[in-house]
């Protein structure tokens, strides 16, 4: 769940739910008795003063538990009034009883039994309170877990039990997750001294696996070194995104969540490209959405995301766009947050292309080293969901994703593919994994996974013991050059990506975030967009055929004449929209199936020289750059009737070129002469380029047993369709244009 940060209550008493109320009860009659022991002794009880003194104090402790526990955005008050009322109902049980023993005497049977029957009847209400909190009381004691303060005798000692000798322990300072050593080397070398960590941990007894990391001393001596010792435990916490909308830059690093010691996990998206790779389950979508949230705050970056699961993850993030919400501030949303949305095939290598035309422009017109992003010309993050689908089974994806690795970095277009598996025909072969400088590993159901996600660590990492979703592991340069420290665990932030509540009613956490960064993001610079205008960029979002998932998910309406206008002509004519509070997710207005187009022509400024002149006979390459700044708004008005015509036109075209074969779409090839799997292993081989196959790994991809593959792939290669390479036990098959 989505949440404020705030300060985290106190935790009365150390122990149970049990042992708590008795000790508050014991110390509430030890007040009375003292009370009872000055009457005794002759001392007049300013009993006025008492009483006001109780009032004073029930209504101060409720007033502070009204105001420490005030719910997050979205969530119920009733958590809220719980609290507060049993504070008010304990306290002033305690309160009357004092009142009442100074009044008479607290030495009878009655007293003391009144005060049992009501600590009896409070800890059950207690139970409810502490496990209402149970989040807070968790994180307060995961903080103060990693207060912890090492003994550095007993260290010392430690070292010379496992061999490491010459080892001096310095003093212990303390970290966000623990605390760290200060080494000072002698006789043992760094490097033997990190082989004798698992010993080490095995030998201290009271640490969990992994929790100690060696790294190199700020002096960059060979003798300086520091032990972090990890005591708490980040991996099995639950770490809210937090609320947090001011602008970034994409120059800086961003934080996506903790690492196991404690330190946030810091993540540089700027020349760099990165891989995350887990298995369905493991916290993949969570971290996508969390790096979303992350790249939208920031004032010099857009974010263009091919989602091959039908949209899925990019929904949530375009529906208050989609939707015509409003913002806190009552503005319409009327840009999308994620600048373009491939879902399919095509639409996915059309982006992929523009992305590399992008990277030539700016190569082009930059007089030599790096671009450094900036609102005025702003990074483009070109991100991946589901990307084995894509790598798989499109080859002209592949080539454009293998060009855009070498050459975006300069051009601040960079990449982030998300993939299920770390195998080369998921992330498109070897030459696309040797161009990822950050590698993110999460869950997997096998140990064995790890030697594909991390191969120069295997031995290291475990990927199928990481506790729960949102655990990783994480190497990026960086890490891979400190000495060898290799990758990190950690823990991912959490965004609730849920459809909808435990009883049933939508959830807008997503939406939420969408609400209050849609106006941060930059535009992309006209030169960029010209770059990208042959391949679509202008009619990104105007084409019905290629935006037909997002209408479809949101139940939108289609302009008339398309082949989905008939299915929703009865409910868009006249609908309305469904209307919500305000400060909840705004105001919906109503949309009629033209006038979400009709809106975005009005806003188009056309070419002079070109409004006299019929709409082109193909989509046009630059189009009209949608302005942010409204034009002039009415039917009279020359520009915008022109545009409005020529925005008709377009559509009556789109209409006209759906109900026939494009004139410029090739013939569809020939069938292979092979089996019915044999163009799809062709292709794969063909994306894989010069690497090529082995006859193992297509078996493995196409589902046939190794002796019929080999006999297939055998005649293709007599047919000339394929050329066997031979090189005994690497043997492999390649295509002719890479033989």
């Amino acid at each position: 769940m989505l949440s404020r940060p705030r300060t985290h209550e106190p935790i009365p008493w150390r122990h149970g739910v049990v042992s708590t109320p008795l000790f508050t009860a014991a110390t509430v009659y030890a007040g009375g008795l003292g009370l009872g022991l000055a009457a005794d002794a002759g001392n007049a009880l300013p009993l006025g003063w008492i009483g006001v003194g109780s009032l004073t104090g029930i209504a101060a402790a409720a007033v502070s538990r009204f105001l420490r526990t005030a719910p997050a955005p979205g969530e119920s008050s009733v958590k809220r009034w719980f609290h507060t009322g049993f504070t008010a109902t304990w306290t002033s049980a305690a309160y009357a009883w004092i009142n009442w023993t100074a009044h008479g005497t607290p030495w009878t049977l009655a007293s003391a039994a009144a005060l049992g029957a009501a600590t009896a009847a409070l800890t059950p209400f207690y139970a409810i309170d502490r496990g209402l909190r149970s989040d807070q009381i968790a994180a307060q004691w995961a903080a103060e877990a990693g207060m912890s303060i090492g003994n550095a005798k007993e260290w010392q000692q430690l070292f010379e039990d496992v061999g490491a000798r010459g080892v001096k322990v310095g003093k212990s300072t303390s970290t966000r997750g623990g605390y760290a050593l200060p080494l000072r080397l002698t006789d043992t070398s760094y490097e033997a001294l990190l082989a004798l960590l698992p010993t080490l941990e095995v030998r201290k007894g009271d640490v969990r696996t992994g929790s100690l990391r060696l790294v190199r001393g700020e002096s960059g001596l060979a003798s300086d070194a520091v032990l972090h010792v990890t005591t708490r435990n980040v991996l099995a916490e639950t770490i809210n995104l937090p609320d947090d909308d001011h602008p970034l830059t994409i120059r800086e690093p961003i934080t996506l969540g903790l690492l196991e010691s404690g330190e946030p996990i810091e993540i540089l998206f700027r020349q760099v490209s990165i891989m995350i790779a887990g298995m369905k389950g493991s916290g993949k979508s969570v971290l996508l959405h969390v790096i979303i949230a992350c790249l939208t705050r920031c004032t010099d970056a857009v974010i263009w995301m091919i989602d091959m699961a039908q949209g899925n993850t990019a929904k949530r993030w375009l529906r208050p766009w989609a939707q015509q919400w409003n913002d806190r501030e009552g503005r319409l949303i009327d840009r999308p947050i994620l600048d373009w949305v491939a879902t399919e095939p095509g639409e996915a290598v059309r982006l992929l292309n523009a992305a590399l035309a992008i990277t030539d422009g700016r190569a082009r017109r930059m007089k030599g080293g790096k671009i450094q992003p900036k609102d005025t010309e702003p990074a483009v993050i070109v991100l991946s969901d589901e990307n084995s689908d894509l790598m798989a089974w499109t080859p002209e994806a592949l080539k454009a994703k293998i060009r855009l690795l070498k050459k975006g970095r300069k051009a601040a277009v960079d990449v982030v593919d998300a993939v299920q598996r770390g195998t080369g025909p998921n992330t498109g072969g070897g030459e696309v994994d040797s161009q990822y400088d950050t590698v993110i590993g999460m869950r997997f159901a096998k140990k064995q996974e790890g030697q594909f996600v991390f191969p120069g660590h295997y031995q290291q990492v475990d990927l199928s013991k990481l506790p729960g979703k949102g655990s990783l592991y994480i190497l990026d340069a960086q890490r891979a050059q400190q000495g060898g420290i290799g990758p990190e665990r950690g823990k991912v932030y959490f965004a609730n990506d849920e459809d909808e509540h435990p009883d049933g009613s939508p959830r807008h956490d997503i939406e939420q975030l969408a609400v209050a960064r849609w106006d941060i993001r930059p535009d992309l610079d006209a030169a960029a967009q010209d770059d990208a205008a042959p391949f679509g960029y202008h009619e990104r979002w105007t084409d019905p055929r290629r935006i037909e998932w997002l209408l479809d998910a949101l139940d939108l309406p289609t302009p008339v004449g398309t082949a989905r206008t008939e299915q929703h002509a009865a409910r868009a004519e006249g609908s309305t929209a469904q209307s919500r509070s305000a400060g909840d997710i705004g105001t919906l207005t109503p949309m009629r199936p033209m006038d979400y187009y009709i809106e975005k022509a009005k806003n188009w400024r056309p070419d002079p020289e070109q409004q006299n002149q019929p709409p082109a006979p193909e989509p046009a390459a630059g189009g009209g750059e949608p302005s942010r700044d409204n034009g002039p708004d009415g039917p009279d008005d020359p520009a915008t009737a022109a545009a409005i015509a020529q925005a008709l036109a377009e559509f009556e075209r789109i209409t006209e070129q759906a109900a026939q074969p494009a004139a410029d779409e090739e013939p569809a090839p020939a069938p292979s002469a092979g089996p019915e799997w044999l163009p799809t292993a062709i292709d794969a081989i063909e994306s894989a380029g010069a690497m090529g196959m082995k006859p193992a790994a297509i078996a493995e991809m196409v589902g046939r047993d190794r002796k019929t593959v080999r006999e297939a792939l055998k005649a293709a290669a007599e047919r000339g369709e394929l050329v066997y390479r031979d090189r005994g036990p690497h043997s492999v098959y390649v295509h002719p244009d890479h033989a």
